[in-house]
């Protein structure tokens, strides 16, 4: 029998250009491995194969230049199955819905109003969602990439890069804290207080096939939330939030462990009484405004419309005339 000298085995390095720094590892490596499995790739980098000069890291894990990256050696030719995916056709209605979402567009970025119902990334089973369909939608834009996240249900402020470099840029704001978003957001019964903070750490625990984000105070990740009720109506309550912290689903978890779940969340309505006249509504949760560095905007900032679904309950709720909604700037201190 031959045993193999772990010894003499020489690991492949590979060196972070320019143009692949601010990626995160597992991304930079399957960008040279395409085809490999994310659980795979993990698997791999949890283990210690995959290294970040010398050191063990997570996937995670962001590279900088020059930086030198290590992986088994034959990793790249090894042959990895690749399933594809039926191939979506895009409808014209779904195409026109993109350009009608557009709110604002510089050299650097393209801001969406994203519409109820439509996911901003693909998955399983998912064909139909905004990435995919903004090269069908603007004909000048060659590439995109995705800035940060919207639930499927959210709507309001959707920010995408034009080009790598300005991507690069944004990450870097969202390390140092330097990108600040107003939510609006209508939830069941007057919350107690007008304003405060809630900090409540969570983490994504498996509930039956699904997911779901759970408050944990031995593992949870810390997550602070700031609110302001802006009225109380009808047994309801139209509120700001401004999320600290960027966690999973953070906002729905968090009103709904105060006892006022967002309006239309059916993952975590924890209420036993849903109001009868609202148990078909859509979520009522509206990423109202952006702020972040960009010498483009004359604001400072991106603001994005309420829908007519979300007037509609507003006016049931006889709140729609509040005049905060008008407001183009809000106080987030």
């Amino acid at each position: 029998m031959i045993v193999e000298d772990r010894k003499n085995i020489v690991p492949e390095i590979l060196k972070v250009s320019k143009e692949l720094s601010g990626l995160r590892l597992d991304k930079f490596i399957r960008y040279y491995i395409p085809g490999i499995k994310q659980s795979h790739l993990e698997k791999i980098i949890g283990s210690g194969g995959i290294r970040v000069d010398k050191k063990k890291v997570r996937p995670y894990f962001i590279l900088n230049f020059n930086q030198l990256v290590s992986i088994p050696p034959g990793l790249k030719e090894q042959k990895y199955e690749t399933h594809s995916r039926p191939k979506y056709i895009p409808l014209e209605k779904d195409i026109e819905l993109i350009k009608s979402c557009k709110i604002y567009e510089d050299e650097n970025i393209i801001a969406l109003n994203k519409p109820s119902g439509l996911p901003v990334q693909g998955g399983t089973k998912v064909y139909r969602h905004i990435d995919g369909l903004m090269m069908n939608s603007f004909d000048h834009i060659q590439k995109h990439y995705l800035l940060h996240r919207l639930d499927r249900d959210t709507t309001g402020v959707l920010i995408i890069a034009k080009n790598r470099l300005y991507a690069k840029e944004f990450s870097s704001y969202l390390k140092n804290k330097n990108i600040r978003k107003t939510y609006l957001a209508i939830v069941h019964g007057e919350v107690e207080k007008t304003k405060g903070f809630i900090d409540l750490p969570l983490l994504k625990q498996k509930v039956g096939n699904n997911e779901k984000m759970i408050v944990d105070y031995n593992k949870g990740l810390k997550s602070i939330t700031k609110y302001k009720v802006l009225e109380y109506s009808n047994g309801f309550s139209l509120v700001l939030l401004f999320p600290i912290t960027g966690r999973t689903h953070q906002l729905r978890v968090h009103m709904s462990s105060l006892g006022n779940p967002i309006l239309g969340d059916k993952k975590y309505n924890e209420t036993s009484k849903i109001d009868k006249d609202f148990k078909n509504s859509s979520l009522m949760l509206h990423c109202l405004q952006m702020s972040f560095p960009n010498e483009k905007l004359k604001e400072k900032f991106i603001h994005a419309e309420i829908n007519k679904k979300f007037y509609k309950t507003l006016k049931v709720l006889k709140m729609e005339n509040n005049n905060s909604l008008l407001e183009k700037k809000f106080n987030y201190e």
